[in-house]
């Protein structure tokens, strides 16, 4: 990883697909999604959980709000995954509320979506240091005790940002 980047993006969801004629009816079913201005705070790379692609993500803080995203960004595999951001919250509420972690538990998060989502979100939250394969099942993790989405972010900006300590020349 190089360096810290930081910009302005927009996550935009698939428009829905319609004839003119159903348009009422599914605008009605289907509320049209908003885009999330997001600014990136953050870049990454991790091992899939198998270890046979490599994932890349970004961490974003939504512009208005404040509030923390991830989003997968990438997969050396080929695979297919939703590259829409998910709200730190959401994703704070699975880990705490599950004892036991599988990529399954994150299929809700983006529902209608590639199944491959939950596991490569899982990976990322392992490589943040947020939850740890169980001692005893590889495929079960759980939560680190104490840990939250916004400390093992902030850990991983520390270690990618990497601060100059210099002040800065008095004119």
């Amino acid at each position: 990883m190089s360096a810290l980047t930081t910009e302005t993006i927009e996550a935009k969801s698939e428009p829905v697909q319609a004839t003119p004629a159903q348009n009422e009816s599914v605008q009605a079913e289907q509320p049209q999604e908003v885009p999330l201005p997001m600014d990136i705070i953050g870049q990454g790379t991790c091992p899939s959980l198998t270890g046979r692609s490599t994932l890349s993500f970004a961490i974003g803080r939504h512009t208005e709000d404040a509030t923390l995203h991830l989003a997968i960004t990438g997969n050396s595999g080929g695979g297919m995954w939703c590259k829409d951001w998910t709200a730190a919250s959401a994703i704070q509420d699975i880990v705490l509320g599950e004892g036991q972690l599988r990529s399954s538990d994150f299929h809700d998060l983006h529902p209608g979506k590639s199944i491959n989502t939950g596991g490569f979100i899982l990976a990322v939250l392992r490589a943040l240091g947020l939850v740890r394969p169980s001692a005893d099942n590889s495929r079960i993790h759980e939560h680190v005790p104490g840990a939250t989405l916004e400390s093992a972010v902030n850990d991983f900006l520390g270690t990618v940002a990497k601060p100059s300590r210099r002040k800065a020349k008095e004119s």
